[in-house]
């Protein structure tokens, strides 16, 4: 029901107004009368009405002095102004300062009606296109609960604060344990074209959306897009196991009805329930950890932390990773089939590691070994574009997706294979120089010459003999040069005990060590490190 205030100087002239008013059908409220502009002013602060019906002349302040002001302080009011004949100027001087309409003095019951009803339609039209406007505003605050959910999140802080704001858009989370969903799309279930036609964050909101209409059937939850390829939820679970369960039924729900209705499909990961929001953190952290063990099993599916940490998917033992076919391509800067090889390796790595840690590691392991390696060769720039090895490391480690982490390498060993065609062939060429490389940042492992012959594809006495003309020293002299010397380094900067620095460089045990660093230096390390520091206080 609309609300109008009434203002005039003359009482009994308020209590007619009041009363043809009342007997229009009662469609509006009265909320308060004023005798001049000062007293309006204050009421409108206090009832904010629809309407005002205010006379022109008063004392103190006129209708059109009310009116000026009044329009700045509340933009929506509706000001209808009445007025004598003999004022009638400032009655059309009202209408040009944005009055609703004018009624002359004394006022027609039937003229107050039109007016009134005009004024009525209006209202309704507003209080329509602001109901249609209510859920865009209530759109928004899910987004600011969703925004401030996610930084909350990143910073590692969750508070009674949030759960706080939820509560403001509707939703309460009053119940005692608390779970959480990661929900990711299996990208290779989207064809090329359709993925690269749309904005991949419409995948992410259409998920969400999903996500947030199961909930709101089954649980109490809320659902918000984390990042730009993640979904998560955050489940509000009663004492006992059926809660966990429920959460399971509808998790597997919603992974079979999106790929039913929209033919893609996702991998959801769940963590274990916590008591109290504060701890939502250690739950989402494990939602996020069980996703990435899609890498060993494949997509499509719903991982439980609990089960996807303890249970060991496929062999647990480890082996060492053989990576011979692709380093030889890759050395000789051979392009043809080099995706074949990479798609190879991940997807052998992928299928046998038992954790997606481990896939992480060897991958990491690989790439490592070629940044080493490019930047001896002043190629590592043109190789990763500028690229920050550490950065590109952690974007490898972020990645549970088969499909993903196959197109990421085939462009990185691709990308290295061709710069090595391109500019050098110093891998192929010179073996030796390999070799030293590889010592270089070796020497500490037990690295023996067949071994690197191996690498470099000689033949393990033909090797022997080359090095021996190139380097001047023998296989077994310069492995031993590089132990030795680092070890001086440690001895001199380090209070690491002989037999730790003995073994982290490559020696077998502290007597071997002991015996060689005599027949390299002339003395035992321990009067080695002894005459360092004396020279040192000198």
């Amino acid at each position: 029901m609309p609300t109008i205030m009434i203002v005039d100087d003359e009482a009994i002239f308020r209590r007619g107004l009041r009363a043809m008013i009342a007997d229009s059908g009662g469609d509006w409220d009265i909320v308060a009368d004023a005798r001049d502009g000062y007293e309006a002013l204050e009421l409108l602060e206090k009832h904010r009405p629809d309407v005002v019906l205010t006379d022109i002349r008063m004392p103190r302040m006129d209708g059109l002095q009310l009116q000026h002001i009044a329009r700045e302080r509340f933009p929506e009011l509706q000001v209808v102004v009445i007025s004598g004949y003999e004022d009638f100027s400032y009655a059309r001087q009202s209408m040009r300062s944005g009055a609703r309409d004018y009624l002359m003095k004394p006022v027609e019951r039937e003229e107050l009606l039109r007016v009134l009803d005009g004024l009525k339609r209006d209202w309704q039209s507003r209080q329509s296109e602001q109901q249609q406007e209510q859920p865009f505003e209530g759109q928004e605050l899910r987004q600011k609960a969703a925004a401030y959910l996610v930084a909350g999140i990143m910073r590692g802080s969750v508070q009674q604060a949030h759960l706080d704001l939820l509560s403001q858009i509707g939703i309460e989370l009053n119940e005692p344990f608390f779970n959480c969903m990661v929900i990711k799309l299996d990208k290779d279930s989207v064809d090329d074209d359709r993925y690269r036609k749309t904005d991949p964050s419409l995948f992410q909101l259409y998920i969400q959306q999903f996500v947030q209409e199961m909930i709101d059937l089954r649980m109490k939850g809320f659902s918000f897009v984390f990042s730009d390829s993640e979904v998560a939820a955050l489940i509000n679970l009663p004492y006992g196991e059926g809660g966990e369960k429920r959460l399971l039924d509808m998790a597997e729900s919603v992974r079979r009805q999106i790929k039913s209705l929209s033919n893609l499909t996702v991998t959801i990961g769940i963590g274990r329930p916590v008591k109290g929001f504060e701890s939502m953190l250690s739950t989402f952290r494990e939602a996020q950890v069980a996703l990435l063990y899609r890498l060993v099993v494949g997509g499509d599916k719903v991982l439980v932390y609990e089960q996807a940490v303890q249970q060991q998917f496929l062999r647990s033992e480890r082996r060492k990773w053989s990576w011979e076919a692709l380093e030889q391509a890759i050395n000789e800067g051979r392009l043809h089939g080099i995706h074949e090889l990479v798609d190879s390796v991940v997807l052998e790595l992928c299928e046998q590691a038992p954790t997606p840690e481990l896939v992480h590691q060897q991958i990491c392991k690989l790439l490592i070994h070629y940044y080493e390696l490019s930047e001896d060769l002043g190629i590592a720039k043109a190789w990763l574009g500028g690229r920050d090895i550490r950065a590109l490391l952690i974007e490898i480690c972020s990645i549970s997706s088969r499909t993903e982490l196959m197109e990421q390498c085939r462009q990185l060993f691709g990308n290295l294979a061709a710069v090595i065609a391109a500019g050098s062939k110093q891998l192929e060429s010179d073996p030796i120089s390999l070799a030293l490389r590889y010592m270089k940042r070796h020497y500490s492992e037990p690295v023996t010459l067949t071994e690197i012959a191996d690498r470099v594809y000689l033949n393990p006495a033909y090797f022997s003999t080359l090095f021996k003309q190139r380097v001047g020293k023998t296989f077994i002299e310069h492995m031993t040069e590089l132990r030795i010397e680092d070890a001086k380094k440690r001895l001199a900067s380090t209070d690491e005990k002989i037999a730790s620095i003995a073994e982290s460089t490559g020696f077998s045990n502290i007597r071997h060590f002991n015996r060689v660093f005599k027949n390299e230096t002339g003395v035992t390390p321990k009067e080695y490190r002894e005459r360092i520091r004396q020279q040192h206080k000198v």
